[in-house]
C-alpha cells in the first residue's frame, strides 16, 4: 500500500513539473510573463534549415489560441523564446534571418515605417549564438517588445506594428518555417 501512494504522489509531482521537450530543450506550460501575468504554452516547433536543427522555437499566450488573426490582434502579453541546439548561429547569419522574415511579411511601408525599431533590434545580435543559449521576446502591452538574451535584459523595443511584425516573422503568410508555424500554433 505504501508502494502504491509513494507512486501516486511522485505521479502527482511529475504532473506538477511537466514540461513540453523538443530535439532536447525542456520548457515550462507556464511561466511569467514579463508584465507579471500567467502564460501558458501555446505550442513549440523546431526551427530547421537546410536539415540542420537550429532553434526551439515556443510561443506562450494568456490562453491558447491557433487563430493567427486573433494572436495578433489581442492586447495581451505573450512571449516568444527561441532556445538555440545548433553548435554555433553567426551574428550575420541571424540579422540576414531576422531581415528576410520581416521583408517576406511586410510591405515596403511598413519596414519604412518601423524601420528604427527593426535596427534596434538588429543590434541586440551583436554576436554568435551558440547551442544551450536562449532568446525571449516579451509583448508587454502599452510599453513593447522586452529583448533578453540568457535571461539578461537587452532593451525594450515601442510599438505595436513592431509588435506584430515580430511576432510575423514566425506565425505571418510567408513564415520563417512552415513547421515551426505548427508547432507554435499547437497544431
Amino acid at each position: 500500500m505504501k508502494r502504491i501512494i509513494l507512486a501516486v504522489y511522485l505521479l502527482s509531482l511529475l504532473t506538477l513539473a511537466s514540461a513540453a521537450e523538443l530535439s532536447g530543450v525542456f520548457v515550462e506550460d507556464e511561466i511569467e510573463s514579463a508584465s507579471g501575468e500567467t502564460l501558458v504554452l501555446n505550442g513549440i516547433g523546431l526551427r530547421e534549415k537546410f536539415w540542420v536543427d537550429v532553434y526551439v522555437g515556443s510561443l506562450y499566450l494568456p490562453a491558447r489560441s491557433n487563430d493567427v488573426a486573433e494572436i495578433l490582434s489581442r492586447p495581451g502579453p505573450w512571449r516568444v523564446q527561441l532556445d538555440f541546439v545548433y553548435k554555433e548561429v553567426s551574428q550575420d547569419k541571424l540579422v540576414d534571418g531576422w531581415r528576410e522574415s520581416f521583408a517576406r511579411n511586410q510591405s515596403p511601408e511598413t519596414l519604412d515605417k518601423i524601420d528604427a525599431q527593426i535596427q534596434q533590434f538588429y543590434r541586440y545580435f551583436d554576436r554568435s549564438v551558440t547551442a544551450r543559449e536562449q532568446y525571449a521576446f516579451d509583448y508587454i502591452p502599452g510599453q513593447g517588445v522586452l529583448v533578453t538574451r540568457n535571461g539578461n535584459e537587452l532593451g525594450l523595443i515601442p510599438g505595436e506594428e513592431f509588435k506584430n511584425a515580430l511576432l510575423e516573422i514566425w506565425l505571418g503568410n510567408k513564415p520563417a518555417d512552415k513547421k515551426l508555424k505548427k508547432g507554435m500554433l499547437g497544431l
